[in-house]
């Protein structure tokens, strides 16, 4: 459960980074707060279109340190690498998918930390969540192709059309059904600074990973095909260790 948690929170920000631009490098970070689970922190950096994550979390007892890196100049793919296996796994972003359809209501204004917020409720492909835009924080700009310029583009279109721009303070996701919660990311710090063009550069001694991750072939897994990749992934980790 853990791990495709952090699996999926990392490739969301590739959705909350894709609106109005800013030529501004950008720090910030969101805590992660899932059922059952405790809290983490996920650090995002933006420069010059390009995207890194890094998030920490706690794994057999042990802190792993997951980072996905999104570059301009190769947008379809999504690398993942954590520092305790030294390995790499490339997340394929399909160029043929899009969000087929969306529907966002606007629930009112409400205050998310010290940002006063536009809430609304977004429904697509049978996915449930409520977002919070703040317009005292730019977006940052990520001109990436494929299936999330193509989604976020159609959600980027919507939400304007209803007078919601800026940042992604606060997002709630919700389980199928959208009885329960199922995950909260909340905005809890944002910077504007310069940052080192090395952290956008996969690291030297990393090794590419046996397991490819194709989130449009996931859709189609059963829960046990599901739970059998990332075991697998999991193997890879307790062989190097």
């Amino acid at each position: 459960m853990k791990t495709s948690l952090l699996f999926l929170t990392n490739l969301f920000f590739l959705f909350i980074f894709s609106s109005s631009a800013n030529s501004a490098d950008i720090y910030a970070e969101y805590q992660i707060t899932g059922t059952n689970s405790t809290p983490m922190i996920s650090k995002m950096y933006g420069k010059n279109g390009n995207v890194r994550t890094e998030t920490i979390m706690n794994v057999g007892g042990r802190p792993m340190n997951t980072t996905t890196l999104i570059l301009k100049s190769n947008p379809n793919v999504a690398y993942v690498y954590n520092s305790l296996t030294t390995t790499y796994t490339e997340a394929k972003i399909n160029s043929k998918a899009s969000i087929k359809d969306i529907s966002i209501k606007v629930l009112g204004n409400e205050k998310v930390g010290n940002y006063n917020c536009t809430h609304v409720k977004m429904t697509s492909d049978g996915k449930t969540w409520d977002a919070w835009f703040t317009k005292e924080l730019p977006s940052f700009n990520f001109p990436i192709s494929g299936n999330n310029e193509l989604g976020s583009q159609k959600v980027m279109n919507e939400l304007k059309s209803k007078g919601i721009t800026g940042m992604m303070a606060k997002a709630v996701f919700l389980t199928p059904g959208g009885k329960s919660k199922a995950f909260t990311m909340q905005l809890v710090k944002y910077e504007t600074k310069t940052l080192n063009a090395s952290l956008f550069t996969l690291p030297s001694g990393y090794k590419k990973s046996s397991v490819t991750l194709d989130p449009e072939k996931m859709k189609n897994m059963t829960r046990e095909q599901k739970k059998e990749l990332m075991m697998k992934m999991i193997k890879e980790q307790q062989l190097k260790h």
